[in-house]
């Protein structure tokens, strides 16, 4: 779960509780207005933010706030349905969060929480009332019963000893659409529910026998148009000093509505609340229902997991990432049969069961049709998105283990198709799968792959694009590295980040791996400095949870003097969501740092806030340009002017605010050419050089020493010829 800055909580709150009040303003009591409303509904919209943003998750607060809403509407029919509408529309677009990162699943839950404590406060609030009628009816002066009877807004029936209707009020005709006439004489359970008449007369006949005090249950009654009314019914006896039955009291109170709220929470709680996908749940239903039908039968499972889709998120945002999982998901119901179940485990993950497989082959084809449905782009508003996928297969007669086994399998391999390339499908074998790991048990091992030293950092390049004063050498020239950390698992090789540095940042470890990469990196800046006769700078990408560590500037300090590097040779890179609209500790450490002397840039930049003016309060020199702005870069036919544009403009004006620029992504020479015209200070991409090793830059470094600065023409011309050789 990301953190949410206290203004921006504080906004939402305010407009959600706003909403919120108008939504059930009709439902409260007439003598309070729009305002009072506003406020008691201020707190409980905190409470339930509470809840939703807490680690540990529980839905139990929302319980509480249900029941409070009984309190503040008196229990009004329509407030619940309000109440989650409300929740389900607004909650999560007043915050600006969106339906990832499991605050989709997180709102379901506390939309179930809502109902469950509304109902327990309704239903006692209706004992609570039902006892005071009783009171009434033995004790009261027949004028003040009758006020009562006539003036609740609950339904109420009077039986005579025989069971037969004596009375019933306005509120019981309206709920089942009959007028006074057609229900004297008669027996409650002729207006039930066909399935539920008999267990309701017997449930009456009992009580006035022998039966207990009192009877409180839930019943379906037929009303207008033969709809069904489900209603909650409860009911006492009035009994002679010998105990025979004088009459019988029945309260009745229409749940339709919160019968509806609950089954649209059960689907929720079934369903992707994004893509309206079956979820994790109804997978493991379907699976289970295929193994206890015979071990005969055969299943295949295809585990999928989106290609790129964190950049797409990270550099677009998550409302484009949302629109993005929508659109492959319409793209693969498409090209899906009815009987081959898709399903969203969460995050860029999905699953398809097919049934009844004859071999792999049916599976495998499976696998092939997802892969050619995603080979073309997604168009998601302006952008036109190249989304891929890696796929593991399991198939195999169900009777070779539990859902548990399968998914483990389908996971193992999922891993060995994203580690052989991506954008492929790999077929789950039991011989290697025994000497895979899935991502779980790879989580496990990272406290102790960081003990045994097994990550190493790879550098990319950063390499001026002109002779202007951002830029620290001559065009063509490199003038600092990027730290890319790898982890060289012993037995899966060299894996990549994408690979563990979420599991590192879920569980914590990113603080110790951070610390690792920072060091290997200043010490390695260290040694180039001392064979390079133009400093180089590395930079180095810092997590905003290691931003909110005690002792982060003195551990930077101490990293330095312990390598000897020079502060100013030191640049670390923070997403703009990582300080964005913070205060407190975050900011002040970056503070700390660039008193030292340390460069700060802001990776990814145009992913965010891009709020240029809010700069000139951070202590920022750099601004690296996201992938997607330099895209439209690639020839001169696909240009687009707009993308121009709005690069001259950043460039231009982060300039203002004397801040370097550098582009990121660049891999044709046309992308490099128009970057640089746009006056773009420095540039890493493919076109200059893949990440390296170590032993690679200082070969280069060397060679570069040994030889002329610049002999090409042009600039990127003469960074391309250097870095190819």
């Amino acid at each position: 779960m990301r953190s949410l800055p206290q203004t921006a909580r504080q906004q939402g709150v305010a407009r959600f509780a706003q909403a919120w009040a108008r939504e059930i303003l009709g439902a409260s009591y007439p003598a309070i207005g729009l305002i009072d409303v506003e406020q008691r509904l201020r707190a409980l919209s905190d409470r339930l933010v509470d809840a939703l943003l807490a680690e540990p998750f529980t839905a139990d607060p929302a319980a509480a706030v249900g029941a409070a809403v009984v309190e503040y509407t008196f229990g009004a029919a329509d407030a619940l349905a309000g109440t989650i509408e409300i929740c389900g529309t607004r909650l999560l677009t007043d915050l600006r969060l969106g339906t990832a990162d499991g605050y989709g699943a997180r709102l379901a839950a506390l939309q179930g929480g809502l109902a469950q404590g509304y109902a327990h406060a309704l239903r006692e609030r209706i004992l609570a009332g039902q006892d005071s009628i009783h009171r009434a009816a033995l004790h009261a002066s027949d004028a003040r019963f009758r006020m009562i009877f006539t003036g609740s807004a609950i339904g109420i029936l009077i039986n005579d000893g025989g069971g037969r209707i004596i009375d019933a009020n306005d509120a019981f005709l309206r709920m089942l659409g009959v007028g006074p006439g057609q229900v004297q004489g008669r027996s409650i359970d002729e207006f039930a529910h066909p399935e539920d008449a008999r267990e309701l007369r017997e449930a009456y006949a009992a009580q006035r026998t022998a039966g207990p005090e009192h009877i409180r249950m839930e019943w379906r009654f037929t009303g207008i148009g033969g709809s069904v009314v489900w209603a909650e019914l409860t009911t006492s006896c009035l009994r002679d000093d010998d105990g025979r039955c004088r009459a019988q009291l029945s309260m009745i109170v229409d749940v339709t509505d919160r019968h509806l709220l609950q089954n649209q929470l059960r689907r929720q709680a079934r369903h992707d609340p994004l893509t309206g996908l079956p979820n994790r749940t109804v997978l493991i239903e379907r699976v289970h229902e295929l193994m206890a039908t015979g071990p005969e039968r055969c299943i295949g499972l295809c585990f999928i997991d989106l290609d790129g889709f964190k950049m797409v998120n990270d550099s677009l945002g998550h409302d484009v990432g949302d629109r993005l999982l929508v659109a492959v998901t319409d793209r693969l119901r498409r090209v899906l049969s009815p009987e081959q179940l898709l399903v969203r485990m969460g995050g860029d993950e999905f699953v398809i069961l097919v049934a009844d497989t004859a071999g792999t082959a049916d599976a495998v084809a499976v696998a092939e049709t997802v892969l050619a449905a995603l080979a073309s782009p997604l168009r998601v508003g302006d952008h036109a998105l190249s989304i891929g996928a890696s796929i593991g297969i399991v198939e195999r007669p169900v009777a070779g283990g539990d859902y548990a086994d399968l998914l483990r399998a389908a996971d193992i391999t999922l891993y060995r198709a994203k580690a052989e390339g991506k954008g492929r499908w790999a077929l789950f074998e039991a011989e290697r799968g025994a000497r895979q790991v899935t991502r779980h048990t790879l989580s496990t091992m990272l406290p102790r792959a960081l003990e045994q030293d097994q990550f190493v950092v790879e550098y990319q390049p950063i390499i001026a694009l002109g002779d202007g004063a951002g830029a620290r050498m001559a065009a063509g020239a490199m003038v600092g590295v990027e730290a890319l950390v790898r982890w060289r698992h012993p037995g899966l090789g060299l894996l990549p980040p994408d690979l563990f540095i979420g599991m590192a940042e879920e569980t914590g470890q990113i603080v110790p791996l951070g610390r690792r990469v920072l060091e290997l990196a200043c010490r390695q800046a260290r040694q180039w400095q001392e064979c390079h006769p133009h400093a180089l700078f590395v930079s180095v990408n810092l997590a905003a949870r290691q931003t909110r560590e005690a002792g982060l500037v003195e551990q930077v300090r101490r990293i330095l003097d312990e390598t000897g590097l020079s502060p100013d040779l030191l640049q670390l890179e923070l997403t703009e969501s990582a300080f964005m609209g913070t205060a407190d500790e975050p900011l002040r450490v970056l503070r700390g740092l660039a008193e030292m002397g340390v460069r700060i840039a802001i990776d990814d930049f145009g992913t965010g806030y891009s709020n240029l003016a809010y700069l000139r309060r951070l202590p920022v020199h750099t601004l690296k340009l996201a992938g997607p702005f330099v895209e439209g870069f690639h020839s001169a036919r696909d240009a687009d002017p707009g993308d121009e544009e709005i690069v001259q403009t950043l460039v231009t004006l982060a300039h203002t605010l004397r801040l370097t620029v550098t582009a990121e992504g660049v891999e044709t020479p046309m992308q490099a050419e128009r970057l640089r015209a746009a006056a773009c200070d420095s540039a890493q991409g493919f076109l200059f050089a893949p990440p390296l090793t170590a032993e690679e830059i200082t070969q280069r470094i060397l060679t570069r020493s040994a030889g002329s600065d610049r002999t090409s023409s042009s600039p990127t011309q003469a960074a391309r010829a250097a870095w190819a050789r």
